[in-house]
């Protein structure tokens, strides 16, 4: 896949992932009970905003690096985003105050176009990616305590499955698989190349049918 266009992107995806209106709320500031291979676990929910940004020399994709002071995915890169507050209504209004206040992103200037299948971390978090298009002006203002770069990747080449490098490694004890995409010295791996290969995967090998 040489080039992507945005608007065929964005037809699949509000084709094929889920819609953002008629969303429930989340339990109130509470965990969501999650069956897993051992039983009822708590998983965390959380949110980040994949947003796409139609620049003159085609569609990006908005992604920062996370501090090394972080608690958690320290110094990985990510999408904006982060837990669910007991003021968010939904996992939607979650991804748009942290994209917020991590980069600067005004939510009423965010085109909501749909919400990709939640991704379960091995650090107990429930992410649910919300895609949505920003300006093609759009300037990223970091906030420096919760990231330590923002850069920008083609959308063509994160939806090019040749860039998709299938990786292993031992964690806890375990061998982990996952992918991992580098471009231009930024290491895209773990859940956020997790996150970027399921919607690949949903969006271009479940079949060639969209609507227009």
């Amino acid at each position: 896949m040489a080039f992507v266009d945005l608007d065929d992107f964005l037809a699949r995806a509000r084709l094929r992932l889920d819609p953002v209106e008629g969303r429930e709320r989340l339990p109130e500031g509470g965990d969501i009970e999650f069956l897993d291979a051992t039983g009822i676990a708590s998983i965390r929910p959380a949110a980040v905003l994949v947003g796409l940004i139609p620049r003159e020399s085609g569609p990006t994709v908005l992604l920062t690096h996370r501090p090394e002071t972080m608690a958690t995915h320290a110094g990985q890169v990510a999408f904006p985003g982060g837990k669910v507050d007991p003021g968010d209504a939904d996992e939607v209004e979650a991804a748009l105050r942290e994209a917020h206040e991590e980069v600067g992103v005004e939510p009423d200037k965010a085109e909501l176009i749909a919400r990709g299948a939640p991704y379960i971390t091995g650090t107990a978090f429930r992410i649910v990616p919300v895609l949505a298009t920003l300006p093609a002006d759009f300037i990223a203002r970091p906030d420096p305590l919760e990231v330590a770069d923002v850069f920008e990747t083609p959308l063509s080449f994160l939806m090019n499955a040749d860039n998709h490098q299938r990786r292993s490694g031992h964690w806890r004890g375990q061998t982990r698989h996952y992918f991992e995409m580098p471009y231009e010295g930024h290491r895209i791996w773990g859940v956020t190349a997790g996150m970027i290969r399921a919607l690949y995967e949903r969006l271009y090998e479940a079949g060639e049918e969209t609507e227009t």
